[in-house]
C-alpha cells in the first residue's frame, strides 16, 4: 500500500449478495452430500405427514446444476409470493399512516410522559410481544408492529435497533418458550404423544422469564452504550435511516384527524389479534385488513384517492428491494429439497446425537435441533421430521418425550432471529429497512447467550425429571 493511501474499511455485503452466496454454497454442497429420504406416512388421528424412524435410505448424489441458481431464485420468489405481497401491502399501508403524522404525534406525547424513564419501555414492549408469541405463535405478524416500535424508540432517544429488537426479540422469546404456542409446542407434543396438550408449562415459564431478563439486560446495555458513544450504533454510517424519526423541534398537539387515524390503527390491530386467535387468519386475510386500513386512514387524513394511491405506491416501492430477499432466501431450501439432502442432514444429525456420551446427550438433542433448523425453517415442518426421528433415540437413553419437545422448541425458536432463510426475520428487517448483516452483528451475541441458556435448561430438565 502506498504512502498516504487509506486502507478500505470492510463493509457488510448487501443482503441479496449474502443470500446468493448461500444459494451457491447450497448448490455446491449437493455435489458432495448424498441424496436420501425417509419413508413418510399420514397419521390417521391427526392427518399429519410423519417420518418413519429408521427408514432412511441413501441413493447417491443428486446435484443441482450451478446454471439453476437464477432459476431457483425466481422459483423462490414464486413460492414466497404470499409473504412478498403481504410485505408490499404493509409497506404501502403504513406509509399512508406515516404521512398522517399520527404515530409520530402519539410517540411524542408518550415520550413527554416517560421523559427520564425511557428505559422502562424496553421491558414493557418485550413482555407484551412475548405474550403474543407464547399464546398465538406470532411470527410473520411481527412486521406489522415494527414501525410503531421504531418510532417509539426514536421518540424516546433510543436506537432504531432497539425499536426493532423490543418487538421482535420479545415475540421470539415468547414463541420459543411456547407456553401455549399451537404451531410448535402444540404440534410437537401431539406428534410425540405428550399429554395433556401444553403440559409442562411451569418449566417453560421459567425459560420465558429467564429469556426476558436476558433480553432486557442485553438491549438496555446496548442502548446505554450507544447513548454514550453514538458511533457504536449498529446502524452508524448508514444512509436513509431517518424515516421513522420524529422531529424534535416540533411540539404540536395531536389533531382530530390524527386521533381518528390512531383509533382506526389500533382497532385494526385488535381485529388482527382476534382474527389470528379465533379464525386462524393467514396472509390473505391480514393483507386485506391492512389494505382497507390504509385506504380508510388516507381518507380520514384528507387525502384524495389519487394521493392515497401515490402514497401507497411509494411505501410499497420503498420495501420492494428488501422484500425480494425473502423470495431469494426461499431458493436455498428449494436447492436442498430438489437435491434430496434435507433428510440426509436430519439423519446424520440424529446419528451424531445417539453416539454422544449419555451425560451430554440432552444438550446434544438441543444443539441437533438447532442445526436442523438451518435447513428446515418451518417450525411445524421441523417437528414432523425430527420428532419421529429423535423419539426412539430419546426413549433408548431414558430422555422423556417432554424434554425432547423442549429441545425441539428451543432449537427451532432461537434461530428465528438469525438465519437468513427465516422469512419472518427478513420480512421484519425489510419493513424496518435494517440490513441483514447489521442485524446479525447485533443479534449474534444474544443468540450465543440464548444457546448457553438452552444448554443449562436441558441439563435442568434432566435433573428434575421434566
Amino acid at each position: 500500500m502506498k504512502m498516504g493511501e487509506k486502507k478500505k474499511k470492510f463493509t457488510t455485503p448487501h443482503t441479496l449478495v449474502i443470500i446468493v452466496c448461500l444459494i451457491i454454497l447450497a448448490v455446491a454442497a449437493t455435489y458432495f452430500v448424498p441424496a436420501g429420504e425417509f419413508v413418510r406416512y399420514t397419521d390417521e388421528a391427526t392427518g399429519r405427514e410423519l417420518v418413519e424412524a429408521g427408514s432412511y435410505t441413501s441413493s447417491g448424489t443428486n446435484p443441482v446444476s450451478f446454471l439453476q441458481v437464477p432459476v431457483v431464485m425466481y422459483q423462490g420468489i414464486l413460492e414466497a409470493a404470499d409473504i412478498i405481497a403481504f410485505l408490499l401491502i404493509i409497506g404501502g399501508a403504513f406509509e399512508i399512516v406515516n404521512v398522517s403524522g399520527a404515530i409520530l404525534a402519539l410517540c411524542r406525547t408518550v415520550s413527554k410522559h416517560l421523559k427520564g424513564r425511557e428505559f422502562f419501555v424496553v421491558p414493557i414492549f418485550l413482555a407484551l410481544f412475548a405474550l403474543f408469541g407464547t399464546t398465538m405463535g406470532m411470527s410473520n405478524e411481527v412486521a406489522i408492529f415494527v414501525p410503531i416500535g421504531i418510532t417509539m424508540a426514536l421518540s424516546l432517544g433510543l436506537d432504531k435497533i432497539t425499536g426493532v429488537a423490543m418487538v421482535t426479540v420479545g415475540a421470539v422469546s415468547g414463541f420459543t418458550a411456547g407456553l401455549m404456542n399451537p404451531f410448535t409446542v402444540g404440534v410437537a407434543q401431539d406428534i410425540a404423544g405428550v399429554s395433556p396438550l401444553f403440559s409442562g408449562m411451569g418449566y417453560r415459564g421459567v425459560l420465558l422469564a429467564a429469556m426476558l431478563v436476558i433480553d432486557t439486560i442485553y438491549i438496555l446495555h446496548y442502548d446505554k452504550m450507544v447513548k454514550k458513544h453514538p458511533e457504536k450504533s449498529i446502524l452508524y454510517g448508514l444512509e436513509d435511516q431517518d424515516e421513522f424519526q420524529a422531529d424534535e423541534g416540533k411540539d404540536e398537539k395531536m389533531n382530530g384527524r390524527q386521533k381518528a387515524v390512531l383509533v382506526v390503527l389500533f382497532g385494526t390491530l385488535a381485529i388482527l389479534i382476534y382474527g389470528l386467535m379465533v379464525y386462524q387468519w393467514y396472509f390473505q386475510e391480514m393483507a386485506g385488513l391492512f389494505l382497507a386500513m390504509g385506504v380508510i386512514c388516507g381518507l380520514i387524513s384528507g387525502l384524495s384517492p389519487s394521493k392515497i394511491a401515490t402514497t401507497f405506491t411509494a411505501g410499497a416501492k420503498g420495501i420492494a428491494g428488501s422484500a425480494l430477499t425473502v423470495g431469494f432466501a426461499r431458493g436455498i431450501q428449494i436447492v436442498l429439497t430438489d437435491a434430496m439432502v434435507i433428510d440426509t442432514i436430519a439423519n446424520a444429525v440424529a446419528g451424531a446425537v445417539s453416539a454422544l456420551p449419555v451425560p451430554v446427550q440432552s444438550i446434544g438433542f438441543f444443539l441437533a435441533q438447532t442445526c436442523v433448523s438451518f435447513v428446515i425453517t418451518s417450525g411445524s415442518g421441523m417437528a414432523a421430521v425430527t420428532i419421529p426421528l429423535m423419539a426412539p433415540v430419546a426413549d433408548l437413553i431414558g430422555l422423556s418425550r417432554q424434554t425432547l419437545v423442549l429441545a425441539y422448541q428451543m432449537g427451532d425458536g432461537f434461530s428465528n432471529l438469525l438465519l437468513p432463510t427465516t422469512s419472518s426475520l427478513l420480512g421484519t428487517l425489510a419493513v424496518a429497512k435494517v440490513p441483514y448483516g447489521r442485524w446479525v452483528k447485533f443479534m449474534f451475541p444474544l443468540f450465543l447467550i440464548w444457546t448457553v441458556l438452552g444448554c443449562i435448561v436441558m441439563v435442568g430438565a434432566v435433573a428434575i425429571g421434566y
